[in-house]
């Protein structure tokens, strides 16, 4: 790569604003810099290294650092990941460094961002709620990420990759990103197949079936390239044997790892050794197959009943067997007709249904006439003033505290007739409870007024059922009387 590439990927690739190159003594735009360099200087070959302290363009042969690229701590925006699996997110400036709102990513500083989230793609809530409310600064504490994220920009180590020509300028009239194939970057690579000088794009799953079905010759040809910015370059090549197999030999990583083992755990899949990417893939499309029958499955819950995830996941294995391309069409309903004709147990009959719906309105009934006793019993832990005493009526004068166990025993219900005074009416335990809670003064009420006589000297007694509103007028003219003594 000479340096009149890189400048001229920079200038194509971003607004001027965002990233200036640095000589010793002065700083120029890309454009600026590159219309001012001899012939002899825009041939130079250089390799770029990206890093913790920056990017750096050093000369190819000796390594010695001839400019940096600056780049704007203005950048922010969205920016798709490196995986298809992840989300993106959107990021903004730290150091030599971007990393997202949420806290819990970071991607080099030369990614590409939009300053709208990718079409048709799911993006990080967090990230996202954040860009709705203007908080486009990174949270101080986000969890085990941030802390990592964080620790990584005070030690300068971030993240350190380089990206270097092959020595060739282009191969296939693409430049060169990757001499070789990489086994374990194919599934985010495009793969271009020569069949009978036809050429198709597929991705590496599609290729790999096609080759093990014998629709693909394993001696076709195929180009491996990936997207840099709005180019296309070249990231090896090989033939549909030496490409599957590179796919099949490229190992997990730990995530990937943990992933598997979630996966076959949630649905109780059989215990299989996935050592590569391409068995971590078919694991994926299972577990994805699993999830989607499942959910349907419980979708239909007026006709099928209840079916746990081991039991789907057993039945579709069993369908499998049968018929490899049972789903290729109406993938659904099929699994319910199967489950019908097979397991008719599992499908609800329609004196079956009546009974759901009769057992369906029983429970309704059943927490409707719960509601009171869930009510009073929720409003008695809310109580202020568990040692008040209740006069209950045929009962006798009881604790506010003892009153959760008379309700267990059945000695009194909420339609127990009760009274704080002599000269108060009774009412019921229900309704008498629901209107202390929200009317009268709180625990935090009484306990700080308690304390504002205290210091004041003042030996009166307060009412535990003083109105909550008496309460605060009380709490603030005691609080400016202190102030005005002060």
């Amino acid at each position: 790569m000479t340096l009149a590439d890189h400048l001229t990927y920079l200038c194509e690739t971003y607004q001027q604003w965002e990233v200036l190159v640095k000589s010793k003594e002065n700083s120029f735009a890309p454009t600026e810099l590159l219309s001012s360099l001899r012939p002899d200087e825009r041939d130079h070959r250089v390799r770029v290294e990206m890093g913790g302290s920056g990017e750096v363009i050093r000369d190819a042969e000796s390594g010695d650092a001839l400019l940096e690229v600056v780049w704007s701590s203005a950048r922010r925006g969205w920016a798709l990941p490196e995986s298809s699996r992840a989300e993106p997110h959107y990021y903004v400036s730290k150091e030599n460094l971007l990393v997202s709102l949420c806290g819990k990513v970071a991607a080099p500083v030369s990614s590409q961002l939009s300053s709208t989230p990718p079409l048709g793609a799911p993006v990080c809530n967090a990230c996202y709620k954040r860009v709705e409310r203007g908080e486009l600064s990174i949270p101080k504490s986000t969890g085990a990420e941030s802390r990592i994220i964080s620790e990584l920009l005070l030690r300068g180590i971030k993240f350190s990759f380089s990206y270097e020509t092959s020595g060739e300028e282009t191969r296939r009239g693409l430049r060169v990103y990757e001499r070789e194939v990489v086994g374990a970057q194919l599934e985010e690579r495009n793969l271009i197949v020569t069949v009978n000088r036809e050429t198709k794009r597929m991705a590496i799953d599609v290729l790999r079936l096609n080759y093990h079905a014998g629709k693909i010759p394993a001696e076709s040809d195929v180009l491996v390239t990936a997207r840099r910015g709005d180019e296309e370059v070249y990231c090896g090549e090989g033939t549909v044997g030496t490409v599957v197999r590179a796919w099949e030999r490229a190992p997990l990583d730990s995530q990937e790892r943990q992933e598997v083992k979630r996966m076959i755990g949630e649905f109780k899949l059989p215990d299989c050794q996935i050592d590569s990417k391409a068995q971590f893939s078919d694991l994926k499309r299972l577990y994805d197959r699993c999830s989607r029958y499942y959910r349907y499955a419980s979708s239909q819950i007026e006709c099928v009943k209840r079916l746990t995830k081991e039991t789907t996941s057993a039945f579709l294995l069993h369908l499998d067997e049968a018929d490899a391309t049972w789903d290729v069409t109406d993938g659904e309903a099929k699994f319910i007709a199967e489950l019908r004709r097979q397991y008719p147990e599992l499908i609800r009959t329609e004196a079956g249904k009546k009974e759901r719906a009769r057992q369906s309105d029983r429970q309704l009934r059943q927490a409707e006439e719960r509601q009171p006793i869930v009510e009073a019993r929720s409003n008695l832990t809310r109580f202020p003033c568990k040692d008040m005493l209740l006069e209950v009526k045929d009962v006798g004068m009881l604790r506010v505290g003892d009153l959760k166990g008379k309700m267990r025993d059945g000695t009194i219900s909420p339609n127990t007739l009760v009274r704080y005074r002599d000269s108060d009416e009774w009412a019921e335990l229900g309704e008498f409870l629901k209107k202390w809670v929200r009317s009268r003064a709180t625990r935090e009420q009484l306990n700080f007024l308690t304390k504002l006589q205290k210091q004041r000297g003042i030996t009166d007694e307060i009412p535990v059922d003083m109105w909550r509103s008496a309460a605060s007028a009380r709490i603030t003219e005691l609080l400016r009387a202190t102030a005005g003594m002060r």
